[in-house]
């Protein structure tokens, strides 16, 4: 029979999915597309019920400073370990902002992440990340074709 964990054990994890989550946005904002893909590898990403299709994937405008001139912020987080401490979900809001030279600093983006995880190895990595709840600004300096990584974004902004 497994001992339920200790307070301390889950104050620890809920501490190291907290970094992942964050790890995730300081990897897509500085343009860090080696450790992004290292955080997905055996994980689902999926936005608005749909799993981005490859041409996405190259879908990010980058900029002569290697970045997407972009910040992500997560908030309201929320995180549940299971008592067996193999597998835990996530809740929080995200709103992306950016701002380039000819692009004013704005809100492009706000949504939700549900985020699920799992512990191999006393190790946490993402099994899953879903985008729900989507409010989308003008994208079009972000994403070249916009639709194909938030289906609800507009290509082309009046």
């Amino acid at each position: 029979m497994t001992k339920p964990p200790n307070s301390k054990e889950l104050l620890l994890d809920e501490e190291e999915i907290r970094n992942l989550m964050n790890e995730y946005c300081y990897a897509i904002d500085s343009g860090d597309f080696v450790t992004f893909a290292k955080l997905f590898q055996n994980a689902e990403w999926i936005a608005e019920g749909k799993k981005p299709s490859n041409e996405s994937a190259n879908n990010i405008i980058i900029y002569q400073d290697g970045t997407p001139k972009t910040k992500h912020t997560i908030t309201n987080i929320s995180i549940n370990v299971d008592e067996t401490r193999k597998k835990a979900t996530a809740h929080s809001y995200v709103t992306v902002y950016q701002g380039t030279s000819d692009f004013p600093l704005q809100a492009i983006f706000s949504g939700d992440y549900f985020d699920e995880f799992k512990n191999i190895n006393e190790i946490w990595h993402f099994s899953k990340r879903e985008i729900r709840n989507s409010i989308t600004g003008d994208m079009t300096a972000h994403l070249k074709i916009p639709s194909l990584t938030i289906p609800s974004a507009k290509d082309k902004m009046k």
